[in-house]
């Protein structure tokens, strides 16, 4: 019986021999191949799905997974006859490799495998219709037929091996050094920061340098349904998949784990309720959302609190509404927007602070900020604009 520690010198051979038939050239002429067929020529024989769990290769998609590619993203949309593509130095290309539809399952079930989303006891069947989640820097979402009529896609975002540091964010000007002290205290003080920002803009980089400084001295408890944020010195990272109540029941688990900070990645749905409920209570948080402006940010991270709210309650309506908007406004918050300087750079465009209001308004209403700083386009930089009016700092910054 082949024992845990042969079986790992087995898979690492095994990765060895495909990495090297990849890097020479070898592969491409079977990646149109069935994969049985395409493997039995690379390796001469089959792998168990148990050795399969151990290797980290993708078949097709390893030929753009070296750094020195710059791929940063790799997708495929479906129909078999369809190409991948990838983003290649932040530019769309169709790479025009012909692919057997065998190997997107393949790298469906191989993602699965690796991520400890599928048993590699079992039949290594995956019926869909949608997954998502991080395995081995790989951040990827799954569909399958039905959800999927094409046939089964992929959407894969590569994570860097090292993340940016506050520093090198500085350093790189995406952010300037005021403001990133400025930020820091903040967070010290137990504000909450939210960083906005559009798909690509670097919401996930900048919300990473802020964890890894925080990192050092205090305590994250991070509460993710991908898992791609990286690890500190002292955390821990709870993977929820599902509904707003498992992110509120995970949020609630991490408030007996003694954090310093609650660290919840990107908020789309009611798991936004859950991350102002621990802020509200006195565990701050950083997170990220999808958004244009300071404005949008908060009245998506409004909506998104109030479906949080109504399936915690059964209910919603006027009450919910003023409970979200009280929470949001009785909070020290912080949004930092991130997106694209008119030079083409990834830059901080704005920080605002929201301003203490209790339940005044209503939902929908623009929410009362005090802007700190501004891209200025004449100068091309981040420029302080105003002071802190909040408790945490109000005539000290």
């Amino acid at each position: 019986m082949i024992t845990d520690m042969q079986r790992t010198v087995q898979a690492r051979e095994i990765a060895e021999e495909l990495r090297m038939q990849v890097t020479s050239g070898r592969a491409q002429h079977y990646w149109d191949l069935p994969v049985e067929r395409a493997l039995h020529q690379m390796l001469g024989d089959l792998v168990s799905l148990r050795l399969w769990a151990q290797i980290d290769w993708y078949g097709p998609l390893e030929q753009w997974r070296a750094p020195e590619h710059e791929v940063s993203d790799i997708m495929f949309n479906g129909p078999p006859t369809d190409p991948i593509f990838v983003i290649q130095r932040g530019v769309m290309m169709n790479t025009g490799c012909p692919v057997h539809p065998e190997w997107i399952a393949f790298i469906q079930r191989q993602l699965l495998l690796r991520a400890g989303r599928l048993d590699p006891a079992g039949d290594g069947i995956w019926s869909g219709p949608e997954a998502q989640g991080v395995a081995d820097r790989l951040r990827y979402v799954i569909t399958a037929p039905p959800y999927s009529r094409g046939g089964p896609t992929l959407a894969i975002r590569m994570l860097p091996e090292r993340w940016r540091s506050l520093d090198d964010l500085v350093q790189g000007t995406t952010i300037t050094r005021e403001a990133s002290d400025l930020l820091l205290i903040a967070l010290r003080h137990e504000a909450s920061i939210l960083v906005a920002g559009a798909t690509g803009s670097g919401k996930t980089t900048l919300a990473a340098g802020f964890t890894q400084e925080l990192g050092k001295t205090q305590r994250l408890v991070f509460v993710e349904d991908g898992g791609e944020l990286p690890r500190t010195t002292n955390s821990v990272h709870l993977d929820v998949l599902g509904s707003s109540e498992e992110f509120t029941r995970a949020i609630r688990l991490t408030l007996r784990q003694k954090p310093n900070f609650v660290i919840v990645g990107e908020v789309r749905g009611g798991e936004a309720i859950a991350l102002l409920q621990a802020a509200s209570t006195g565990h701050p948080g950083i997170g990220t959302i999808h958004a244009s402006d300071v404005q949008t940010a908060l009245r998506s991270l409004e909506r998104n609190a109030m479906i949080g709210l109504a399936a915690q309650a059964s209910g919603g309506g006027a009450a919910a509404a003023a409970i979200v908007r009280s929470l949001i406004t009785t909070i020290s918050l912080i949004i930092v927007h991130i997106g694209k300087a008119p030079s083409g750079r990834r830059a901080v465009l704005a920080v605002e602070e929201v301003l203490i209001a209790g339940n005044q308004g209503q939902s929908g209403d623009k929410f009362p900020t005090n802007p700190l700083f501004r891209y200025d386009t004449t100068r091309d930089q981040l420029v302080r604009v105003g002071n802190v009016q909040g408790a945490w700092g109000n005539g000290k910054y």
